[in-house]
C-alpha cells in the first residue's frame, strides 16, 4: 500500500523524472541564449512553441531554483584505483572468460577467492604497500559492469 506522506500519496522525494525535466529546461534556456532559432529547438524537443515560451518566460524562477538546490561549494568525490587492482581485474577478467569457455561453472565465492589471490600476487609483484582490498557482493558487481560480463 502506498505510504501518504504529502497528503496525495506521492514521498516528498522528487521523482528521476523531475529531475530531467529540469535539466531539459535548462538546456533549452541555454540553446536560445546562444542564439538558437526557437523553431529549431521546438523540433528537436518535440514541443509546442508557447511551451519554450513559458519555459523561457520563467527563465529567472528556474534558475534560481536550480542554484538553490545545488550547493556552490559541492565537490565530486572519486576514487582512483591503483596499478594492483587495475592488473589484478584485468587478469580476473581474463581468467572469467577463460572459465567461460571451458563452461567451468563459476560461483561468487570462487570468484571472489580467485580476486584475493590475483591481487595478493599483484601487489608483491608491484612490491605496492596499501591496505586490503575488498572484495564483496558491491565490488563484483560493479566489476562484472566495468568487464561487460553477463551472468
Amino acid at each position: 500500500e502506498p505510504v501518504l506522506r504529502n497528503g496525495r500519496g506521492h514521498s516528498s522525494e522528487r521523482p528521476a523524472y523531475c529531475k530531467k525535466i529540469k535539466i531539459k529546461k535548462i538546456i533549452i534556456i541555454e540553446r536560445v541564449e546562444r542564439g538558437e532559432k526557437m523553431v529549431d529547438v521546438t523540433r528537436s524537443y518535440s514541443m509546442n512553441r508557447s511551451t519554450i515560451s513559458t519555459i523561457l518566460k520563467n527563465k529567472d524562477k528556474i534558475m534560481e531554483h536550480v542554484k538553490s538546490a545545488v550547493p556552490k561549494m559541492s565537490t565530486i568525490v572519486s576514487k582512483k584505483r591503483g596499478k594492483v587492482m587495475e592488473e589484478m581485474e584485468k587478469l580476473l577478467r581474463v581468467w572469467v572468460q577463460n572459465q567461460h569457455q571451458r563452461r567451468v561453472p563459476l560461483s561468487l565465492m570462487l570468484i571472489q577467492e580467485k580476486a584475493k589471490t590475483l591481487y595478493e600476487d599483484s601487489k608483491k609483484k608491484h612490491s605496492e604497500e596499501s591496505e586490503g582490498a575488498l572484495f564483496n557482493a558491491g565490488w563484483f558487481h560493479r566489476f562484472q559492469a566495468r568487464a561487460n560480463l553477463q551472468n
